[in-house]
């Protein structure tokens, strides 16, 4: 029996057959051309669409499937390998509805120049635009937050199709793209060179950076009193963070970090003044950027969330931007000095520029570093709380505590976000994964899931608050399914806790729909829905916490089987984060 009313396979591409080339369908092609460019994974759930894509994965022994409870989950999965390792993740789902569940993980990876390919099945071509049963536009969907969108008609068109979403997901400014599948050209066949679309790359690397480019900027450096290096996503995406941390050495000036850049920097160093906003900061570091007269933004694009209002953030700073998308030079914040440039390529001719030249950091350089290391600590939020319920600053310094330099930690949207990069400290680059522009929920344990398949000897820690959990929980048995030792860690104040802080800030504490809470007569508590039991029913290992002194050790527990884990500590429900009041990096107010 035909699925979608195919009855055979559509045969093109034929011609005089050279030795090295080989027949293969449409599908086998796609299948083998991700494999030799090093794909060992697939996230997503088959469908009838799709399955002529999924029988051609089955036929490979250098390829896994991974199958998820929901198609959302499977490209949060790509999206955390990729944001770890640098490489391209790779999703495929069915047409209509599972293409769709697709679309919030196209727009995060999209928002923060994420690499991923998201492979889709359609409708036979006979029946495009006949409003068939699954027929979702989806190409049309997608485009707004995708670099490209492909709707492939021909099989003959896969390859070049193929070879150009790879280039556009890897190259420049890195992103998600999309390809469309119709069933009739995933079974059609052509006689084809799979190694003639595999070597035509070109470097990815933006090589537009001047000698008088570096000069200016070293002198700009040089005239300022107090400059400062502001680090964006463009660091770490560029795997620049040793050449950074060897710029900021040299020049011997403060670091601040955006949200995407935190794990740019070492946060422990001498020169890390901290992170700077109106909502993921630290007072160090907005107060080291609002005593500053010139910022060297590397990678970043000047996000509101980073800037607060233009009047106090830009002022009389002079302004040098670096970023690989011009784009987005002088787009939210007018620069004196652009450069189209990788960052990475930036900072080597820099570096080499600086040791070259006669520069020496000025004498009030080693006074500004003194300050710095004095401020950290006046300046140190509080996190040794005595009273209880347990306040989530403390468990957050807590579940540093228990965890390796080199721990990988995913984080969704929320207070937990809020609190977590206030707080924690990234060690190395790579380690510390967020959505930043789109602030997902419910994106951190597929993400997580996602990073530990690429480590499988790391820990990988989901933090995050439940009302997030409630978004992703199906998946945990994708965890225990595929036994991917992630371990979850839920702070649960049985709220959607940045909502109710709104609603407590600016709308008179007029409460709606905020609480999570209700009396779960099954289990016998108030809190609603019981984490611990709902992941031990999908065979997930969990406990309930409430004491700090019980984070560390139930983390040592959770990591010693080598399992799926979940950790819920209850945390109390009127802790609030400290954020801006006014709009402004300076109007931060301190709140506990």
């Amino acid at each position: 029996m035909a699925l979608w009313g195919v009855e055979k396979v559509e045969e093109q591409g034929w011609g005089e057959v050279k030795a090295e080339t080989k027949r293969m369908t449409g599908a086998q092609f796609i299948v083998t051309f991700l494999a030799r460019k090093g794909v060992t994974q697939i996230y997503g759930i088959p469908g009838a669409a799709i399955l002529p894509f999924y029988d051609e994965v089955f036929e490979r022994h250098d390829m896994r499937s991974i199958n998820v409870r929901h198609e959302q989950t499977a490209i949060f999965m790509a999206d955390g390998y990729a944001r770890s390792t640098g490489k391209v993740g790779v999703c495929a789902a069915t047409s209509g509805p599972g293409a769709t569940n697709f679309l919030t993980g196209l727009y995060s990876a999209y928002g923060d120049s994420i690499p991923l390919l998201a492979i889709t099945g359609q409708v036979p071509t006979n029946l495009l635009g006949t409003d068939a049963f699954q027929e979702a536009p989806i190409v049309e969907m997608a485009a707004p937050v995708t670099k490209a969108a492909y709707l492939v008609k021909k099989t003959s068109e896969l390859p070049k199709v193929m070879q150009e979403a790879w280039k556009l997901a890897t190259q420049g400014r890195k992103g998600p793209v999309l390809i469309d599948l119709p069933i009739d050209v995933q079974k059609g066949s052509i006689i084809i060179n799979v190694e003639d679309y595999l070597n035509e790359e070109t470097d990815s690397r933006i090589m537009e950076v001047t000698h008088s480019q570096l000069e200016q900027a070293l002198t700009m450096i040089q005239e300022a009193e107090r400059p400062v290096i502001m680090v964006g996503g463009g660091v770490v995406l560029g795997d620049a963070s040793e050449e950074l941390l060897a710029l900021a050495e040299l020049l011997e000036i403060p670091v601040v970090s955006t949200l995407m850049g935190k794990d740019g920097f070492p946060n422990y160093h001498r020169l890390y003044a901290g992170m700077v906003g109106t909502m993921c900061q630290t007072p160090l570091g907005n107060k080291t950027l609002l005593g500053s007269d010139l910022i060297l933004n590397l990678g970043g694009r000047f996000d509101s969330r980073s800037t607060g209002a233009m009047a106090v953030f830009k002022k009389d700073r002079k302004v040098i931007h670096v970023n690989i998308d011009k784009t987005e030079l002088s787009r939210n914040v007018p620069a004196e000095l652009e450069i189209v440039s990788d960052v990475k390529d930036f900072l080597r001719q820099f570096n080499h520029q600086i040791r070259r030249s006669a520069y020496k950091p000025k004498t009030e350089a080693q006074e500004r570093v003194q300050i710095l290391q004095e401020d950290r600590i006046k300046l140190a939020r509080q996190t040794d709380f005595e009273t209880r319920p347990l306040k989530p600053q403390q468990a957050i310094i807590e579940v540093r505590k228990g965890l390796h330099r080199n721990a990988i930690v995913t984080l969704d949207c929320g207070l937990s976000q809020i609190w977590a990069t206030q707080l924690f400290e990234a060690y190395e680059p790579r380690t510390f994964l967020i959505t930043g522009r789109a602030g997902t929920m419910g994106w951190g344990l597929g993400a997580a899931m996602g990073a530990q398949l690429a480590y499988p000897q790391r820990q990988v820690v989901n933090l995050l608050g439940d009302a997030s959990l409630g978004m992703s929980l199906q998946d945990l048995a994708t965890a225990a399914k595929h036994n991917i030792p992630v371990v979850v860690v839920v702070l649960n104040n049985s709220l959607f806790g940045l909502i109710r802080q709104q609603q407590n800030l600016l709308f008179n504490r007029r409460w709606i729909s905020t609480e999570l809470d209700y009396e779960n007569t099954v289990q016998g508590h108030q809190r609603g829905l019981d984490f611990v039991a709902t992941a031990k029913g999908m065979g997930v290992e969990a406990e309930l916490i409430d004491k700090p002194e019980e984070i560390t050790e139930a983390l040592a527990r959770a990591f010693s089987i080598n399992r799926p884990y979940l950790i819920e500590i209850l945390v109390d429900p009127d802790a609030q984060c400290s954020v801006s009041l006014d709009g402004t990096i300076s109007g931060v107010k301190e709140l506990n």
